[in-house]
Order: C-alpha cells, then sequence, then structure tokens
C-alpha cells in the first residue's frame, strides 16, 4: 500500500514539474489608449469643421469599404475636383496623379506643363501643408513666350503632389474645399485659390 502511494505521489510530482517547465502563454496585456488619445486629438479640428457645415468630408466610415481602391478613384466622390496627370513634364512621372479644381483654371492667359490650364488644390497631410496649390513652374503664354510664375531661374518652388502617394487604407479622414469662400482661415495661409484638401492619416 506504501509503494502504491509513493508511486501515485511521484508521478503527480512528476507531471507538475513538467507543466511548471512548459512555456506559459504570456497574460494578455490590454492596449494602451496612448494611440487612440493621439488620434482623436488629430481629427479634432476635422470634427469641429466638419460641425461648421463648410466643405465636403469624407469619414472613417465613409472610407471603410474602398480600402484597397487608389486614393485619386475614392476622392472623385467629392464633387469639384478633377484628377489629372502631368502634361510631358520634365521630372514629374507619368503616373502621377494631382488634384485640380474641376471650376478654377490656373489663369486665362497662362498655361502650366504640369497642370495646363487647371487649377491646382493645395494638399495638407495631418494640418501640415504638403502643397500650396501654387503652380510655381514656367508656364507660357498664348503668344508661346516663357515666363515664369514665381521663384528663381523658373524651377518649381514646390514638387506638386502625387495623391496616390498616400494609400486609402492609411486614410482617417478627409475633407475638401472648393475654394477661398468655404475656406478656413487656418487652411488659407497657403494663399492657394482653388481650394484646401486635408487628408488625416490613421
Amino acid at each position: 500500500m506504501r509503494r502504491s502511494h509513493w508511486i501515485t505521489a511521484l508521478f503527480v510530482a512528476t507531471n507538475l514539474a513538467a507543466a511548471q517547465e512548459k512555456p506559459q502563454p504570456l497574460p494578455a496585456v490590454p492596449v494602451t489608449a496612448e494611440v487612440e488619445l493621439v488620434r482623436n486629438a488629430k481629427l479634432r479640428e476635422f470634427d469641429r469643421r466638419r460641425s461648421m457645415g463648410h466643405g465636403r468630408f469624407l469619414t472613417e466610415a465613409d472610407l471603410e469599404k474602398d480600402q484597397y481602391r487608389q486614393l485619386s478613384d475614392v476622392l472623385k466622390k467629392l464633387p469639384g475636383m478633377l484628377m489629372v496627370r502631368a502634361k510631358r513634364a520634365s521630372g514629374v512621372s507619368p503616373s502621377a496623379v494631382f488634384v485640380v479644381n474641376a471650376r478654377g483654371t490656373a489663369t486665362l492667359n497662362l498655361e502650366s506643363p504640369i497642370f495646363g490650364k487647371n487649377c491646382p488644390v493645395g494638399i495638407w497631410l495631418d494640418g501640415v501643408p504638403m502643397y500650396r496649390g501654387l503652380d510655381r513652374s514656367v508656364v507660357k503664354t498664348a503668344f508661346g513666350s516663357g515666363v515664369s510664375s514665381g521663384g528663381g531661374g523658373g524651377g518649381m518652388s514646390e514638387p506638386p503632389f502625387d495623391i496616390n502617394s498616400i494609400t486609402t487604407d492609411q486614410v482617417a479622414a478627409i475633407e475638401f474645399y472648393a475654394g477661398p469662400a468655404t475656406m478656413p482661415a487656418e487652411l488659407n495661409a497657403t494663399q492657394g485659390t482653388c481650394g484646401a484638401l486635408v487628408i488625416w492619416t490613421k
């Protein structure tokens, strides 16, 4: 009887030791709220301007079903803008897509090698201006003579912004203002006259 008890105790001890040697799963770590707080802080301006009723807006819920589409295709939902490609401009990828105002034109007698007669929209990313919407490249008049629209030496003072350089699944919200009449003062600091497109990332 004692031998049986000793064997049973040894068996239990062996199993217990084996169980202790097995790697145990780590306890679940609660997701920190820090990331969510940062995200909410970024979108606070979006929510505030949206509540004012000016402009056009796409929320994360609006973008959810378009996660795998190019951003240029998603933006076609917003009236007032067009997607264009560069007109054989030097140093600009022929596959790049740029946002221009559907109503405005750059000028009556000037044509940009990047946007043609279209007027480019200013681009903001997470509250930072990425492109001011001012075409600073060399332009040509109706008479064919070259004229610089700004910047020394006739070169662009800023590169145009390829809207598809951002993937839709990175975007949390979008706001668009078609011109100065609806554009909030804080977005008009770029002095762009053809609108502002504001993109908020996740």
